[in-house]
């Protein structure tokens, strides 16, 4: 009697432990349908960012309305890790407005700080502190008003706001002839960022 306790304790902790285990994985699994899903990524635009071999960051919150317009991707050349790869997913609403999420390995600098209007502080729980910048509109600056200022360790991230050049060193039909969302929702979709499952 006494050699059958510990016995039915072990089998009834596996159990349960087993239970536990599909249960995380679980939730896991629905986490990362409900990231991807909120991202609005098909199965074809997730394995493009994915064949990059680097870590990916998508937003969790997308404002109403606005879609994918497209994924661009920029891989290294063969044997190369400098200032690559490069990638960015543009969304675009029936409004014209626009924005993209964009990375980039390295090659990175500082903001200008003329025609800074004003900066709006990001805090980010996989990226840490950042902000999303204000530009005035003058003649000499008639493009992007809102943009990010970089954020990571390697690759590096950024917001980039209507009409801005791309770290790919594209200026894409998507983000141009349209306008900016808020700067507070350039915060909020900055913040939401989480890497790709």
């Amino acid at each position: 009697m006494k050699n059958r306790s510990p016995i039915i304790i072990t089998i009834i902790t596996a159990i349960l432990a087993t239970a536990s285990i599909q249960s995380v994985t679980a939730e896991r699994s629905t986490n990362q349908d409900q990231l991807l899903a909120n991202a609005q990524l098909s199965d074809r635009q997730t394995n493009q960012l994915k064949s990059l071999g680097v870590k990916v960051a998508i937003p969790s919150y997308v404002p109403a309305g606005f879609k994918v317009a497209s994924v661009q991707v920029k891989p290294c050349p063969s044997g190369v890790r400098r200032f690559c790869p490069n990638y960015a997913i543009i969304y675009r609403n029936p409004n014209n407005s626009c924005f993209a999420i964009e990375s980039t390995g390295g090659g990175i600098g500082d903001m200008p700080s003329a025609d800074l209007e004003r900066d709006y502080p990001v805090n980010n729980s996989i990226l840490g502190k950042g902000a999303v910048l204000k530009y005035r509109k003058n003649d000499r600056l008639s493009g992007p008003t809102l943009i990010g200022t970089w954020m990571g360790k390697g690759p590096f991230y950024r917001f980039t706001g209507a009409g801005s050049r791309l770290f790919l060193d594209t200026a894409p039909p998507e983000l141009s002839n349209c306008k900016d969302i808020s700067p507070q929702e350039a915060v909020r979709v900055w913040e939401s960022l989480r890497y790709l499952p």
